[in-house]
């Protein structure tokens, strides 16, 4: 052992440590990058007006026809019994949200009774809350005849 009067330099490290640690280092900041950029929104905004071809635009009568036909379908299924009570209230809710973001190019799918509430759309909210005890209710809750009738009235009456 030595006596501590001796002078001992340091113990080197090999040099693929120090290639590691930088390795490591750019491998965290790669990461930071690519999240950052994955999850970026898109700098420009597109317009639904750009995107839609006017010889293929559909008018205001043909939409609503369409989506009374998708109710109509609904309830063909549900009184065949293809299609259970709450799931009938579920494609109702999602037929009514499709309509209004067709109308108002206003994404409506993803939100809750509570941020429709907040909206300028009082008859889509109005329609909602009536099928969620159908669709989020314990056991059989709401008629899916009142249902498809507060949709259609809804669609029908749509500004």
């Amino acid at each position: 052992m030595p006596d501590g009067s001796e002078f001992l330099p340091p113990v080197p490290y090999q040099p693929l440590w120090g290639i590691i640690g930088c390795a490591l280092l750019l491998a965290v900041a790669a990461w930071y990058v690519f999240l950052f950029v994955s999850t970026r929104a898109s700098r420009v905004p597109q317009r639904v007006s750009e995107q839609v071809d006017l010889t293929t635009a559909r008018t205001t009568e043909s939409v609503r026809t369409h989506y009374l036909q998708l109710i109509d379908e609904t309830r063909i299924a549900h009184a065949s019994g293809a299609v259970d009570s709450r799931d009938a209230h579920h494609q109702l809710s999602l037929l009514v949200r499709s309509y209004v973001t067709e109308r108002e190019g206003r994404q409506t799918m993803q939100m809750t009774l509570s941020d429709l509430r907040s909206t300028p759309f009082l008859p889509l909210t109005k329609a909602v809350e009536k099928m969620y005890p159908g669709s989020f209710g314990a056991g059989e809750r709401g008629s899916v005849d009142d249902a498809i009738t507060e949709a259609r009235r809804m669609v029908s009456t749509w500004r």
